[in-house]
């Protein structure tokens, strides 16, 4: 059975830099599972950290146009192509991010394109308020609502496909027993308030470092982009920011805050798998504990 590993935690808790560790020690190659850096051109507000992967080679990035919509299962066909690409090259899977959805796509497979329009469901769903549909979804899966952006949660028709998936769902093995493959997750985690003094630090170093103009240049289409990337943690604040809404000052307080809730978040969905291995990231032996883990997986 062909092995990949998985590194996954919260916004700002170094799981990049530890993936890029694994992946010189390992000869492996990076699989991001990024829901923002899919998106060509949105680069340094989401963090993809180009530098420091210069020298591995790294999948899914830069897959899609900000004006074009993304989908859960356009990614998970694209990292099943990805990870044949990798393995074939024998090299070794190590896939990175923070967006539990896409980890979920690779590790257990999504079936969402096996449930077919119900259209009886469809129509008395109709009948309802968003707020309404917004409480059968949050009723049917909590985690998989608090996941949502703010665009997802107001768009009628969205709300509606979900809770007929939920509702109608087959219980098929379209995941990592289909395509032979077997996982290490590990896990970074910090207290919250350390989280909340690095993302303080990665903000303000992404805005020093030229978001403010990348946010710029997009905002010349803003009608033009995806809800996907107006809704992005960032890119929304700063949007507002160049809307006139906000000052620069209150869109970057804003952007921060919003951080802090989606790492909180992040760990709740990530919490709930228990085949995922924890390890403080502040920790003086991290790497190698983990590379200890990773040797005795892959020769297992």
């Amino acid at each position: 059975m062909e092995k990949a590993v998985v590194i996954v935690g919260p916004t700002a808790v170094g799981k990049t830099s530890l993936a890029v560790k694994i992946a010189k020690e390992f000869d492996g190659a990076l699989l991001s599972a990024d829901s923002v850096q899919v998106f060509k051109t949105l680069d340094i507000i989401s963090g993809k950290d180009k530098e420091e992967i210069s020298d591995i080679s790294a999948f899914l990035l830069d897959v899609v146009s900000p004006f074009e919509s993304f989908s859960v299962s356009q990614f998970e066909n694209l990292a099943k192509e990805s990870i044949v690409s990798i393995i074939s090259s024998n090299k070794l899977p190590v896939i990175v991010g923070g967006t539990g959805l896409y980890v979920k796509s690779i590790v257990d497979g999504i079936d969402t394109a096996l449930v077919k329009p119900d259209q009886k469901l469809r129509d008395l769903l109709d009948k309802l308020s968003v707020q309404d549909l917004q409480k059968r979804l949050n009723a049917l899966d909590k985690d998989l609502f608090g996941s949502l952006n703010d665009s997802d949660r107001m768009n009628k028709r969205r709300l509606i496909r979900k809770i007929e998936i939920l509702k109608n769902r087959k219980k098929v093995d379209v995941g990592a027993k289909k395509r032979n493959l077997e996982f290490l997750q590990i896990g970074l985690e910090l207290s919250r308030e350390d989280i909340k003094k690095n993302i303080d630090v990665r903000v303000d170093e992404r805005i020093k470092n030229g978001g403010l103009d990348e946010v710029r240049n997009l905002f010349n289409d803003y009608d033009d982009l995806t809800p996907q990337v107006k809704d992005a943690n960032g890119y929304k604040q700063l949007f507002e920011h160049f809307l006139g809404v906000t000052s620069l000052d209150e869109a970057i307080l804003k952007w921060k805050l919003s951080e802090y809730k989606h790492a909180k978040n992040q760990m709740t969905w990530f919490k709930k798998d228990t085949r995922i291995k924890w390890f403080l990231a502040d920790r003086r032996d991290l790497f190698e504990s983990i590379k200890m883990d990773i040797d005795t997986f892959l020769k297992g």
